[in-house]
């Protein structure tokens, strides 16, 4: 324990005031002549023994009353710990004091109800009470006492540090900058909150302070500024932006810029003995969060925690500026059906729309798209009822393509809320082409189906027959789908390798039973690109497909339209079992004893190659080999998967176009002989110029922070946009599940931090910190009770006793100092 002014420990000495009082005041008997009554002189002794013991009893309290008051002024203090008593140890003392109460009552009324005389009732109650006080004291000490002071000793860390708070501060702000900050109300941001308390905050810190100011929107390093009044300016400067760097780290750093600013201090002390060497500052780190979980890493490992651990002279401040459960409509998801859409196609957008403490409210959202000119103009508008933290899906569409290359476009709520940055999101639609394709077949009858498929999905396949291969300039074609064809010959299976090689897209359908395709396929040549070799065709039997890995964009996408569970139920009679090549990955199997692929795929060079291992086309009845292509049955099961998967085959489904902040977006561009400049315009009417080397075709953007729309361009003059994409804020910023106490202990350390919510819940916390626990007010609490105890018992102690016949001798005060004591003495 520490005393903030021990000097004033001395005003102990006016505890001996009550006593002096006592010993002036006292008054010596009076003689009173009374006829001999032996009776009355009895009760004259038993009075005096009690009348003494209250004496000595009220002027203890009146000595306590006035150390304690001194001891309260000079402000104890006591390390920082939990000395809230435990809910176990508080129904212990209830239960001991009920208990001690219930015995006192019980045995009193027995006792008065019995045949003694009032006199011994009244000694033996008197007995009782002290036998009571000292058995709940005794008690209490050991069933209270004893397990509360083990808990506290073994909640303390280290000892009360010596703290001075004139002693000047180095301090580290680190300000919550994530975009859940922007919630409003009272017209103010929750980072104008934390900006107030801060400034207020730096104004009182003592001369000769140092700070650092810092925020979760970058990982520049954490440096002291060089004034205090630098700092103030750092602050007013602030600007929301997502979290790039969760708060673990960003409080990592700034521990770990004590810990070497520490050391530094330290040693240029050089002059004195490292054992006496003392830090010149008080270390603090100031967190000023709305304890979004967002802006936190959840799990992982405690290295923030130990780090505390070890660095005990830092300490660290929650200010929590948040709301708990803000009303709050958000527009969480935007995207588009497909990415990549082809010219006068139609395109579909879906979005996600979230609200918080909104009962049964409907929504308008509205979807604009940009003409061309970069000017955005309303294409459709949609009203949802919201449903209280229920996400509703709302789909815009069919949109009519017929811009491009890049159409950027917008989903925004059409009211506003205390919370704008969620209130609208950002897409980017690639308008192309048709996906030239090219169909080899044996005959027209054995790509009929599969045609079909293609042009009503809006293609135009060329189809020829395998004769006609090494006739064809396959850079043409971005697909080639084979379909039933047993062999090639090694120069058809090199251009087809070749085409692979340089980004194609190779499509395999075994559909026939001709065992060539066990000697043509197994070669060398076609099984440096192909995902698997056929080695014998089933017989007759009902079997179905099941989907085994739906991470794969083609499951995804046929996901999205709810085809998976009609795929899976289509029967399939006959197909090629084959054995895996390096590199493939099987898509869906067969539900056989030996779950035998049914499509596979394999990446060579900058294409990939998918062999689907039954039939595309249809059959006779006796000859069948599944129901896919049957249009009797869910034919748009099989226009889906052929749509699907030529456009994964032209690598259509793995175009990115919207990116959440923090991500790096990347654009495919064609390939040059020579290094390329362009122009990347960005929101805000921003611009800066992008570099893309000889002969690369990848050309990726290393900081696109800002949220919106993005086009790039060959130069300023040259209206036609190239590639572009856009940026949104993390979906999970408009999240407002705070951060649990349990959490914070796991990250922070339990008891390594201080949590408070106003400037005044602050500097408590400061002293507590640096100073331990105060028991000021515990002290001054206890003097008040011992004041009151001592009123009750000057007052209650010389009252008559309860039953008793009132004496005809009667006190002229009921103080002991005013009292004078009487003599009886017998005639």
């Amino acid at each position: 324990m520490t005393l903030l002014h021990p000097a004033i420990l001395i005003g102990l000495g006016l505890a001996a005031i009550p006593v002096i009082l006592h010993l002036l005041l006292r008054q010596k008997p009076k003689k009173l002549l009374f006829p001999a009554l032996r009776l009355i002189q009895n009760r004259r002794k038993q009075n005096v023994r009690r009348m003494r013991i209250r004496h000595l009893l009220l002027l203890a309290l009146r000595i306590l009353v006035i150390g304690l008051f001194v001891f309260a002024i000079a402000r104890p203090s006591v390390p920082a710990a939990d000395y809230t008593p435990s809910l176990s140890e508080t129904l212990t003392f209830l239960g001991i004091v009920g208990l001690c109460v219930a015995a006192y009552y019980v045995l009193s009324h027995r006792w008065k109800s019995s045949d003694l005389p009032t006199h011994a009732v009244q000694t033996m109650q008197s007995k009782l009470r002290s036998r009571l006080v000292v058995g709940a004291v005794l008690l209490t000490l050991l069933a209270v006492l004893w397990p509360y002071q083990r808990r506290v000793a073994a909640d303390l860390k280290s000892p009360t540090p010596a703290g001075d708070l004139s002693l000047p501060v180095a301090g580290v702000f680190l300000f919550d900058t994530s975009l859940s900050m922007q919630f409003q109300q009272e017209s103010k941001t929750r980072l104008d909150v934390a900006r107030e308390i801060a400034l207020d905050h730096l104004s009182d810190l003592p001369s000769g302070s140092r700070v650092a100011v810092s925020d979760v929107g970058n990982d520049h390093p954490i440096l002291f500024q060089s004034t205090l009044a630098g700092a103030k300016t750092r602050m007013e400067s602030l600007e929301l932006r997502p979290v790039r760097i969760p708060l673990n780290d960003r409080i990592r750093a700034a521990v770990r810029l004590h810990e070497d600013d520490r050391k530094r201090t330290l040693a240029e002390q050089g002059a004195v003995a490292e054992d006496q060497r003392t830090d010149r500052y008080l270390r603090r780190v100031y967190v000023l969060t709305d304890l979004s979980r967002s802006a936190w890493r959840i799990g992982g490992t405690s290295r923030l925690a130990d780090e505390l651990e070890r660095l005990k002279s830092v300490n660290v401040f929650l200010i929590d500026v948040g709301q708990p459960d803000p009303p709050n409509t958000a527009i969480t998801d935007v995207e588009p059906l497909r990415p990549r859409v082809t010219t006068g196609g139609e395109a579909f957008i879906r979005a996600t729309v979230t609200g918080v403490g909104r009962t049964n409210a409907e929504q308008s959202i509205e979807l604009l798209l940009d003409e061309g000119n970069g000017r955005l103009v309303k294409a459709d508008q949609k009203s949802i009822p919201l449903a209280d933290d229920a996400p509703q899906v709302v789909e815009f569409g069919p949109l009519a393509m017929n811009g491009g290359p890049i159409v950027h476009g917008e989903v925004r709520l059409i009211s506003s809320d205390p919370l704008p940055f969620d209130d609208s999101r950002f897409f980017t639609l690639q308008v192309r082409p048709p996906i030239n394709i090219l169909t080899i077949a044996p005959n027209a009858d054995d790509a009929e189906e599969w045609n079909f498929a293609l042009i009503s999905q809006g293609y135009k396949p060329t189809t020829i027959r395998p004769a006609g291969l090494i006739h064809e300039t396959l850079s043409d074609y971005e697909v080639v789908c084979m379909i039933n064809i047993p062999s090639l010959k090694d120069e058809q299976w090199f251009q087809l390798g070749q085409f692979v090689q340089q980004g194609g897209g190779l499509g395999v359908f075994l559909g026939s039973r001709d065992t060539g395709y066990n000697s043509n396929y197994g070669r060398d040549e076609p099984q440096a690109f192909l995902p698997g070799k056929p080695e014998v065709h089933t017989a007759p039997g009902v079997k179905f497909m099941r989907v085994t890995n739906d991470q794969h964009a083609m499951m995804q996408a046929m996901a999205k339209e709810d085809l998976i569970g009609l795929l899976e139920s289509i029967d399939i009679e006959r197909f090629w079992r084959v054995e895996l090549t390096e590199g493939a990955n099987v898509v869906a199997e067969y539900n056989n004893d030996k779950h035998s692929p049914a499509l596979l795929e394999r990446m060579h060079g900058q294409g990939r190659v998918m062999m689907f291992t039954t039939a595309v086309n249809l059959k006779p009845f006796r000859q069948r080999w599944n129901y896919l292509p049957d249009p009797s049955g869910p034919i748009q099961t099989f226009l889906a998967f052929a749509d699907e998967m030529v456009r994964h085959l032209a690598q259509d489904s793995d175009v990115q176009l919207t990116y959440d902040a923090g991500e790096q977006p990347v654009m495919r561009l064609p390939p040059a002989d020579e290094s390329r400049s362009f122009l990347l315009q960005q929101p805000e009417f921003r611009q800066t110029r992008l570099t893309l080397a000889e002969g690369e075709s990848l050309l990726s953007v290393p900081d696109a922070q800002e949220i919106g729309s993005y086009s790039l361009k060959q130069n300023a003059e040259d209206g036609v946009t190239l590639s572009g994409f856009s940026v949104n804020p993390p979906s999970g910023e408009s999240d407002f599940t705070r951060a649990s106490p349990e959490e914070l202990n796991n990250i922070i350390g339990k008891g390594r931090y201080q949590l408070a919510q106003s400037i005044g819940e602050l500097q408590e916390n400061i002293n507590i910190a640096d100073l331990g626990r105060e028991l000021f007010p515990l002290v001054l609490a206890i003097v008040v009770l011992i004041f009151c105890a001592e009123h009750f018992m000057a007052n209650w102690f010389y009252d008559d006793e309860p039953g008793s016949t009132p004496s005809r001798v009667s006190w002229e005060a009921k103080t002991p100092e005013s009292a004078p004591s009487t003599v009886l003495e017998a005639t």
